[in-house]
C-alpha cells in the first residue's frame, strides 16, 4: 500500500470521527428539566399570532431560506395582530451567562413560502418573534436561533441543551433597560410534536421561550428531527434598570 494511499485513509477517518462525533453531540437529546406541565398550565387562553395564507401582502421582509440548523417552528393559518405604532420599546439583545451567550436580537415574522417563524440567515444573531409577545410581558416571548450552519459552524444556540433550571437569562431593550430572567424548564420535542398553542400563546403569565433544533440530522430532509425548548419567567426584583 502506498504512502499516498495510507494518507488519504487517514485523512477520512478523521472527517468520519469528526462528522460521527458532532452528530453525537446534537444528536443527545437531553433530559427534561424543570417542571414543563407548570409553565404550560401558566399559559392560559393561548392565541397563536399567525399568517394568512391567503393574504397577497408580505407580512414582513423574509431572509433567505437558511441552512440546516433553523428551528423550524410552523405557525398555523390565521390572522396577525397589528405592530404596535410608533417607536415601540423591542428587545436588541440576550444574554445567557452559563453559556456564555451575548448576541443581538432582530425582529421576525413568518417566512411566506414555509409559513414557519423566520429565523436569520447567519449563526450570530437571534430571532424575536415580533407578532407575539414583548420578554417580560403577558404570554409567551419567543426567541430562536440556528443551533449551527453547514457554512458557519455552531449557532448561538449550539449548546442550549445544555441550560438548566435556575440559569439566569438577560434581556436588554431598545430604551436601554434590561430585564433579568431565570429558567424554569428545558426539554425537547419532535418538530411534528411542538404544543404550538403554548409557545405562541399571547396570554397568561410571562415566559420568554427560547427555541433551537437538536436530535438526530437526516441527510435526506435537510434538517434535524426535534427542536429543544427552554422556558424562562421574569425575575421583577433582579431587573437592572438601564444597561452598561
Amino acid at each position: 500500500m502506498s504512502r499516498n494511499t495510507l494518507k488519504t485513509i487517514f485523512v477520512i477517518s478523521v472527517v468520519t470521527l469528526i462528522a460521527v462525533t458532532a452528530s453525537y453531540l446534537i444528536g443527545t437529546e437531553p433530559a427534561t428539566v424543570g417542571d414543563v406541565g407548570a409553565i404550560v398550565d401558566s399559559l392560559s387562553e393561548p392565541s397563536l399570532p399567525t399568517t394568512s395564507a391567503l393574504d397577497p401582502q408580505p407580512i414582513v421582509e423574509t431572509p433567505p431560506d437558511a441552512e440546516a440548523g433553523g428551528p423550524s417552528v410552523p405557525v398555523s393559518p390565521g390572522l396577525l395582530p397589528d405592530l404596535p405604532a410608533g417607536d415601540p420599546v423591542i428587545p436588541v439583545g440576550l444574554k445567557l451567562g452559563s453559556l456564555g451567550v451575548d448576541a443581538p436580537v432582530v425582529p421576525t415574522g413568518v417566512n411566506q413560502r414555509t409559513g414557519q417563524m423566520a429565523v436569520p440567515n447567519n449563526v450570530r444573531d437571534v430571532a424575536w418573534y415580533q407578532f407575539g409577545s414583548v420578554p417580560g410581558e403577558r404570554g409567551s416571548a419567543v426567541m430562536a436561533a440556528h443551533v449551527d450552519l453547514a457554512s458557519e459552524g455552531p449557532g448561538v444556540f449550539f449548546n442550549l441543551r445544555t441550560v438548566d433550571e435556575g440559569d439566569v437569562v438577560e434581556v436588554e431593550f431598545s430604551n436601554g433597560t434590561v430585564r433579568v430572567f431565570r429558567v424554569e424548564a428545558r426539554t425537547a420535542y419532535q418538530k411534528d410534536e411542538l404544543p404550538l398553542d403554548t409557545i405562541f400563546a399571547r396570554e397568561g403569565s410571562p415566559v420568554l421561550t427560547l427555541i433551537t433544533c437538536g436530535g438526530g440530522f437526516s441527510e435526506s430532509s435537510g434538517s434535524y428531527d426535534s427542536n429543544i425548548v427552554v422556558y424562562a419567567v421574569p425575575i421583577p426584583d433582579r431587573d437592572l434598570g438601564s444597561a452598561g
